[in-house]
């Protein structure tokens, strides 16, 4: 099952693309992923591809798997492929839309699907909690790192309905 979330941070969207691309640096804010390692990295046709491979420890279960990470920063989208590991299917696709105040929409959707039935009934209880609280991971290291930008007053409900449709 796929899940979809839209975010609005207060941050550039430039500064979030650069930010969920910049994987080496997970494990310093995310705190089930114990470890990452870019085993490839080069560019095509303007975008950045690299294979990364995680670790990943939560509660007891604890496993390694390989991604494709396609990153193009002018269309600010990034794609996620499973390559190998524990999953029978694993996307993930981040993009970033510029809003009128100098704030982001954030759209985020992954689908994973485990080979194994206990992992993936762990998933599924758990689903939309977990990439809500990724996307909040991602927004406190923004806070970190990033200035913050847009007016947190200014609603700006037509045009975000307007990229969800």
């Amino acid at each position: 099952m796929r899940m979809l979330t839209y975010q609005r941070m207060h941050f550039a969207a430039a500064d979030l693309h650069e930010l969920v691309s910049d994987v080496e640096r997970y494990p310093n804010f995310i705190g089930p992923i114990t470890g990452m390692r870019v085993t490839d990295r080069r560019e095509n046709n303007g975008c950045d591809i690299l294979q990364a491979q995680a670790r990943v420890r939560y509660k007891f279960v604890s496993e390694s798997f390989t991604t494709r990470v396609s990153s193009d920063a002018v269309k600010r989208v990034i794609e996620v492929e499973f390559v190998s590991g524990p999953f029978r299917k694993l996307e993930n696709r981040w993009q970033f839309h510029d809003l009128s105040d100098g704030s982001t929409l954030v759209e985020m959707s992954i689908e994973a699907v485990f080979k194994n039935p206990v992992l993936q009934v762990l998933l599924d209880k758990n689903r939309d909690r977990a990439a809500v609280s990724l996307v909040e991971r991602f927004r406190a290291e923004a806070e970190r790192r990033y200035q913050k930008t847009g007016d947190p007053t200014h609603p700006l409900t037509e045009e975000i309905d307007a990229i969800r449709q």
